[in-house]
């Protein structure tokens, strides 16, 4: 069954941040997958010895802005990620303020489509896990630290031979993948053409 999707339905990949209206920069391999009201996210530093970071949960319209829920989140800070999205020729920019534990900070992310990004769809969720999955794109989070475990996350890309392991963190690698899927209840699914 093909299904219209909300514009940012889809797989991205960041472009380039501003902070605290500084110049634009990017330092990490920033992937966010969006399946119908859920998403991934998972940041990986280009350069060792700096953290990296992911969360997933629920997002949609707030109004004239988009809310980000977190339900899991590496570095749990309280709060949502508000933006507002617009336009600017083949780029979603995204404006808004983030929680920090010293108050709110402003940003202007730059996103862009990735290709491969249409086709099918499917979240995942459980209490302490996810999987989303976006045409060729998957990002699977398992939050083990309440049960003495850790926090991982893998991002995978569907090729000839099937899913390759792109980025993990903690023990992703071990996460399952859109062909061996877990016994989560399932949020969203159905296939979907993208269009920019």
């Amino acid at each position: 069954m093909s299904v219209a999707q909300d514009v940012v339905h889809g797989a991205w990949v960041r472009r380039s941040a501003s902070v605290s209206g500084s110049a634009h920069f990017e330092t990490q391999h920033v992937i966010w997958l969006q399946a119908a009201t859920c998403y991934a996210d998972i940041r990986v530093p280009f350069h060792a010895g700096v953290e990296s970071r992911c969360f997933s949960g629920q997002s949609g319209w707030d109004a004239d802005g988009y809310r980000w829920t977190r339900h899991l989140d590496m570095e749990p800070v309280g709060g949502d990620d508000v933006g507002k999205l617009t336009w600017e020729d083949d780029a979603l920019i995204e404006r808004g303020l983030f929680p920090t534990p010293q108050g709110e900070v402003p940003y202007v992310e730059v996103w862009v489509r990735l290709p491969g990004g249409d086709g099918p769809f499917l979240a995942m969720e459980d209490r302490r896990s996810c999987l989303v999955r976006v045409g060729d794109h998957a990002i699977t989070v398992v939050d083990g630290r309440p049960d003495g475990g850790s926090f991982s996350a893998a991002y995978r890309v569907l090729g000839p031979s099937g899913w390759s392991l792109i980025h993990a963190i903690g023990d992703g690698a071990r996460l399952p993948d859109p062909a061996d899927l877990p016994d989560w209840p399932i949020m969203h699914r159905g296939t979907t053409e993208v269009s920019a």
